[in-house]
């Protein structure tokens, strides 16, 4: 082949075989991916629909136990029904599913008539002998339609996994005969290349051909390509490094803004007090008043400088024996005199003792960042509940406010150091409190409740 001519023939074989290639491979990945998606959808279908029936069960069954214990306010409940059987009703696409949603549908519709024209007892028989079973049914009829998703599934899997290991061996033989085909061109061409620079030279070997860039020898060849590659590689490395740096200082110059913020209003209040006084002696002295607001600005700058020293130099564990109930409980008193200022309920039935080993302080101190929270998110009044309770072997902790709750965007961010979104504070106090709650074995996640208000659970290994 023509030195001249072999980039035009390498380019046009390289482009007509990687063209036959990937109109190959793309028409197979399409085909065995939208198959894949419709076994997904009717399987995630399915699993919806089996979770609908199944939270319509569990509800059905609360119902029942409050007709047992002779309760009679019993909306709240009605209305978890009619959500499940809107979703189910949403749900249900086959004949079987559609009939079943509906008798579910009509029963309840029965059980409320007879919880108003007849005695309880008569409206939960029924529920209990007519609705619950046809809820099982429903229930059942979903169960074998996810078996039956799931064996499509694998079956379309299996097709996948297959039609991929096929395209990689037609590409593996494609790749191997071009290359070869390639490279045997190539080796003619270098060979006619190195014959006529023997001609030319009058040489039997040919010297290391090398040119002149910017002053400075560079080799053609692996040395010049490998010491290229090396130079970009300390560049990117270089900037790495720029990258981590300007991250470090931005991250410094993000906390430094918030801890001034969170300094600088409280101290400009008392700064202002005491100038007052100091320019209009005959005022008289700081009140009680003033003084309180003084002692109140002067927290707020510890609890910051605190809540920073913690993040900077987290405090040892010092383990004991200590009921949760006890550390729930005296948070509960260190913050009702704020609760009760802005007229938000607080709600907690101390629970029987349950005992941990772990450090009392720190568990305090992050039960009252999470209530200190949940009020910040209720300035104008609501209501704060926190309960204590056993899930098997491990205790929990949960505090649930009806304040806006968390935004989208601070959602997945809620754990980030520096990630706030109050208009005052460092965005420290939630990442202190899941360290300590992680050292000493457990979890703690947050999320948004459906009827509106965010949730924080901490979960701690009992023993």
């Amino acid at each position: 082949m023509p030195l001249h001519n072999y980039p035009g023939r390498l380019l046009l074989a390289t482009s007509v075989s990687s063209a036959l290639l990937l109109a190959t491979s793309v028409a197979v990945a399409v085909y065995l991916n939208a198959q894949q998606l419709r076994t997904a959808e009717v399987l995630n279908e399915n699993i919806g629909s089996r979770r609908a029936a199944a939270n319509l069960h569990e509800t059905l069954v609360d119902l029942a136990a409050l007709h047992e214990r002779k309760v009679t306010n019993l909306e709240p409940l009605f209305e978890r029904v009619r959500l499940h059987l809107s979703e189910i009703d949403r749900l249900a696409d086959k004949g079987g599913e559609q009939e079943l949603a509906q008798q579910v549908t009509d029963s309840f519709a029965r059980y409320l008539l007879l919880c108003a024209l007849t005695d309880s007892s008569v409206a939960a028989e029924y529920l209990t002998t007519r609705m619950i079973p046809e809820c099982d049914r429903l229930r059942d009829f979903n169960a074998l339609e996810i078996e039956k998703s799931e064996l499509d599934h694998r079956t379309t899997l299996r097709r996948l996994t297959w039609g991929f290991v096929a395209v990689g061996v037609l590409g593996s033989a494609a790749g191997l005969l071009l290359g070869y085909g390639l490279a045997r061109g190539l080796r003619r061409a270098m060979d006619s290349l190195l014959i006529r620079l023997q001609d030319a030279s009058g040489m039997q070997e040919v010297a290391t051909v090398e040119w002149q860039r910017d002053g400075r020898s560079v080799l053609d060849g692996p040395e010049g390509l490998a010491n290229r590659v090396e130079q970009i590689v300390r560049q990117l490395q270089q900037r790495e490094q720029d990258v981590r740096r300007a991250e470090r200082l931005a991250a410094v110059g993000q906390l430094a803004a918030g801890v001034a913020h969170e300094i600088r209003n409280p101290l400009t209040s008392v700064l202002l007090l005491i100038q007052m006084a100091r320019l209009d002696p005959a005022a008289g002295a700081l009140t009680d008043a003033d003084l309180a607001l003084i002692d109140s600005e002067l927290g707020r700058i510890e609890q910051s400088l605190r809540t920073l020293l913690d993040y900077a130099r987290p405090p040892k564990l010092e383990r004991v024996k200590c009921d949760l109930t006890a550390v729930a409980e005296s948070a509960v008193q260190l913050v009702r005199g704020r609760a009760g200022q802005q007229g938000v309920t607080v709600r907690f039935i101390p629970p029987e003792a349950i005992t941990l080993d772990a450090d009392p302080g720190q568990l305090r101190q992050v039960v009252v960042n999470l209530m200190l929270n949940a009020l910040d998110a209720m300035p104008t009044g609501g209501n704060l509940e926190l309960n204590v309770g056993r899930d098997g072997t491990d205790a929990t902790l949960t505090v649930t406010d009806t304040g806006p709750g968390i935004t989208p965007a601070m959602l997945p961010r809620l754990f980030e150091p520096f990630a706030t979104g109050k208009e005052t504070g460092v965005g420290l106090g939630l990442v202190v409190s899941r360290r300590i709650v992680e050292d000493h074995g457990g979890v703690l996640h947050g999320f948004n409740r459906p009827v509106g208000g965010a949730t924080f659970v901490m979960r701690l290994p009992i023993g």
